[in-house]
């Protein structure tokens, strides 16, 4: 199953909890796919994705995931690197694979074209983490996306800093590319990008709904 993200039965318990999360749960999101997470606080959403990219074993049950390469996970906040404008564009991949050009375009479409002004030079090595609003980090982790291209994307709440427009923006940069994604997000716009809900209820609970219709704001 190497074009899809597989669940098979899986409980989710957090390390060091014996608390069960998430029981019994299956899903597979496939090729094109994109599958949005939705529950109250604390009810094991972000435990989910950690499960579904390999950072956490299930207490039981299965995750299949695509090749290393094919999946990529970005955060709340983004990784930042202490280097260079085009490192920090360019991770984890060689910054020989691409042109100046590419890297500016790539700025330009998620909406970050003042940091070419400000850093005509690409190789100007700067402190990005202090630099940097976290708006503007997760803007760059989503260059960075658009620069790998991977076949799937998980998204924790990576477009938390950011306004609806520019969220938006993002996504809709991403379902172009037709990659398949697992988001968690609390804005009841990012059904439009989704096909399916999946609900968690903090109480080991979970239910499948089609995106389209579902209304986020019965867990607000």
């Amino acid at each position: 199953r190497h074009g899809s993200i597989f669940v098979s039965h899986v409980d989710l318990v957090p390390p060091r909890s014996s608390r069960v999360l998430v029981r019994d749960l299956s899903v597979e999101v496939t090729a094109n796919q994109r599958l949005l997470v939705v529950g109250p606080s604390g009810c094991g959403k972000t435990s989910f994705l950690r499960t579904v990219c390999g950072l956490w074993p299930p207490a039981a049950g299965q995750v299949e995931r695509p090749p290393e390469g094919d999946l990529l996970f970005i955060p709340q906040k983004p990784y930042m690197l202490l280097g260079s404008l085009r490192e920090q564009l360019c991770y984890p991949q060689d910054p020989a694979r691409f042109s100046d050009e590419q890297l500016r375009h790539v700025l330009a479409q998620v909406r970050l074209p003042e940091l070419v002004q400000r850093y005509p030079v690409l190789d100007i090595k700067q402190d990005w983490p202090r630099l940097l609003s976290l708006g503007e980090q997760q803007r760059l982790a989503f260059a960075r996306l658009l620069l790998s291209s991977p076949c799937f994307v998980v998204l924790a709440e990576a477009t938390s800093a950011l306004d609806v427009a520019t969220e938006r923006h993002l996504y809709s940069l991403l379902t172009a590319r037709e990659m398949a994604f697992v988001s968690v997000g609390h804005r009841p716009t990012l059904t439009e990008f989704h096909d399916t809900v999946l609900e968690l209820d903090g109480t080991g609970n979970w239910r499948l709904f089609p995106a389209a219709g579902y209304d986020v704001g019965r867990h607000a």
